[in-house]
């Protein structure tokens, strides 16, 4: 039987040796206190995702607004490019040629400011809008001024009182004609506005209108008859013209060349020279 060792003479318990750990033996950590580290951890791999996130971010915002592309060409710059527009008094190309500087920046860098501001420098451009259409798109909606009356051999006048050049796809337009003194447009365009209110039955609508100091307002309808309407009063003779045709000139329209009304109670009219016929 192995005899249980005895502690020498004069040691107690208070003299007694630590005992030396053995060597490669590690207490096991507690799991409640391992916990907090880890959970330390995955929040700091969140902060620096969303860090890395932000920066991404603004750097795409940065390159959005500031960062130049590639120059392209005409046909690359224009492949993604769609325009609405009547095409009457300003051309695709003429558009294009107008849109291409800015395009060639690329989808990033172009100015959508500067792009309407430079549709709009074209007179006949009333109105533009310009967008971008995700990824690489541009939509561009152009509205026309619109003609109103046709102003000597080589001008149009619009609704706004302005005398723009004649667009070549505009030649064949079937308009009332101006003419005048470049200074009395407004003068004059009152006058056909107020004359076309007038004049609305058929073959008695304005086909020609012309001021001069000289003869005065002299008037063309569409059947062809010529009015000398003098300087005053200008409404009032047309009006009492109009009477005459609902009247006793009724049955004889189609014979009148002109009339005069610049007398005050009556007119004077001009017959179309009759045709001598041979048996």
């Amino acid at each position: 039987m192995a005899r249980e060792k005895k502690s020498p003479r004069g040691q107690g318990a208070k003299g007694r040796k630590p005992k030396k750990p053995v060597r490669g033996a590690r207490a096991l950590p507690d799991p409640d206190q391992a916990s907090a580290p880890g959970v330390l951890r995955i929040l700091g791999m969140v902060c620096m995702l969303l860090l890395v996130a932000g920066g991404l971010g603004y750097s795409a915002h940065w390159l959005w607004q500031k960062a130049p592309a590639v120059e392209l060409s005409r046909m690359d710059a224009l492949e993604n490019v769609r325009v609405k527009a009547p095409f009457r008094a300003v051309s695709e190309k003429a558009i294009e040629d107008i849109l291409l500087p800015h395009l060639r920046d690329g989808f990033f860098a172009m100015n959508i400011d500067e792009m309407r501001e430079a549709l709009l420098a074209d007179p006949w451009i009333v109105n533009a809008s310009v967008s971008r259409r995700w990824p690489n798109g541009v939509e561009v909606v152009v509205e026309e001024a619109e003609p109103l009356a046709i102003w000597g051999e080589d001008q149009l006048l619009i609704a706004s009182g302005a005398l723009l050049p004649r667009p070549e796809n505009l030649n064949d337009l079937r308009l009332p004609e101006l003419a005048g003194d470049a200074d009395l447009v407004d003068r004059i365009m009152l006058q056909y506005q107020a004359l076309a209110g007038l004049l609305t039955t058929k073959d008695m609508e304005v086909r020609r209108l012309s001021f001069d100091d000289l003869a005065g307002w002299q008037l063309e309808l569409v059947s062809g008859i010529h009015l000398q309407l003098g300087h005053d009063e200008l409404l009032e003779r047309v009006d009492r013209f109009l009477s005459l045709t609902r009247g006793v000139l009724a049955p004889h329209l189609q014979k009148i060349a002109g009339v005069d009304a610049r007398y005050n109670n009556a007119v004077a009219v001009r017959w179309k020279p009759t045709e001598n016929k041979q048996n």
